[in-house]
């Protein structure tokens, strides 16, 4: 679902230019120099070392899934989209596409894409996201390095002093940090809420969590939701589509949507529309962990959340206060769906 790879943050981290970047990342696509193999074993691109160990672990697990028989299909996001120069190229056991229609054994057809398509913000103001992009890599490596070397509360802690509480520590930069974005986004703006019981452990980012405040504030999920639902609406004229499996926001998602509008039916379309995110394993929430979605046999399609002491673990979407809809029946099946914009 891309964003696998953050290749702008590389750029800015090495002070490379876009041309260097496009050029190595042609290279390694179309097998000039050491290729993929080469990028996996020295993490080098374009004779510069600039992939991190992790992000050479992380292809070298992709090796072996394919090396074991899985068919990967690897669809390209807004942090790695210069992959998207190579969409069709096929190398062994990974074909790079911009989308892609993926039948459940049940026979749901569900479109996927990155998502980053029906992001009107991202694509108005692609300045501010590179600049935020920016402020992320250098300003949250500061803190977190401060984090290192000064004895701070614990994050939980420090989340609890945000909305009100003593903490039991003298509070530290990070708490101040934190206090000044709770001024910035009431208690509701928090991509989860404080009190979920929720891991809370990982990297402070004040940029992720202004960011989100930003899109609650500009009501991005809906507006991200009315272009999805009005293109799937328009690609329903020709195919049948169910549904959309998605990337970009990194919050994970299983919803039902009622069809947009009240426009003409097609005789073949489904009665309502099933909408998926994976959520993240890169620049994901601390307190939603790493996820993804699993289909069983049987085409049932769930979600599981990862988590270094406890493993693989069935997970439950939170509902959030800015992704909240009213619900109703869906008048083909009775299944309970969300209404995106309901009369009146």
């Amino acid at each position: 679902m891309g964003d696998i790879i953050d290749l702008q943050a590389i750029r800015y981290n090495a002070s490379v230019d876009d041309a260097f970047l496009r050029d190595a990342v042609a290279a390694a696509m179309e097998a000039r120099g050491q290729g993929i193999e080469g990028l996996i074993e020295t993490g080098e691109l374009g004779g510069r070392r600039l992939l991190r160990s992790s992000h050479r672990r992380v292809l070298e697990a992709l090796r072996r899934l394919y090396e074991e028989g899985c068919e990967l299909v690897y669809v390209p996001g807004n942090h790695d989209a210069l992959l998207r120069r190579h969409a069709g190229v096929l190398r062994p056991g990974i074909t790079v596409l911009l989308e892609d229609v993926y039948t459940t054994p049940c026979g749901l057809r569900l479109l996927v894409r990155h998502g980053d398509e029906y992001d009107r913000l991202l694509r108005l103001h692609t300045g501010l996201s590179h600049g935020l992009m920016q402020l992320q890599e250098h300003y949250s490596a500061w803190v977190n390095g401060v984090r290192g070397l000064l004895p701070l509360p614990p994050l939980a802690n420090v989340a609890g002093a945000a909305a009100g509480d003593t903490p039991g520590d003298s509070a530290g930069p990070e708490a101040i940090l934190e206090a000044a974005a709770a001024l910035l986004a009431t208690h509701g703006d928090w991509p989860v809420p404080l009190g979920d019981g929720l891991d809370a452990s990982g990297s402070f980012s004040l940029a992720f969590a202004l960011e989100r405040a930003l899109k609650h504030r500009s009501g991005h999920d809906r507006l991200i939701k009315r272009m999805l639902l009005r293109h799937l609406e328009r690609e329903n004229r020709q195919r049948r589509l169910d549904g959309v499996i998605n990337g970009h926001t990194h919050i994970p998602e299983a919803s039902a949507f009622a069809w947009p509008g009240e426009g003409e039916a097609a005789g073949s379309r489904p009665c309502h529309l099933q909408v998926f995110n994976d959520g993240s394993w890169a620049r994901s929430q601390p307190r939603l962990g790493r996820t993804a979605l699993v289909v069983g046999l049987d085409g049932a399609i769930g979600m599981v959340r990862y988590d270094r002491r406890s493993g693989i673990t069935p997970f439950r979407p939170p509902r959030f206060p800015f992704n909240t809809y009213p619900q109703q029946p869906c008048p083909g099946c009775g299944a309970p769906v969300s209404v995106l914009d309901p009369p009146g």
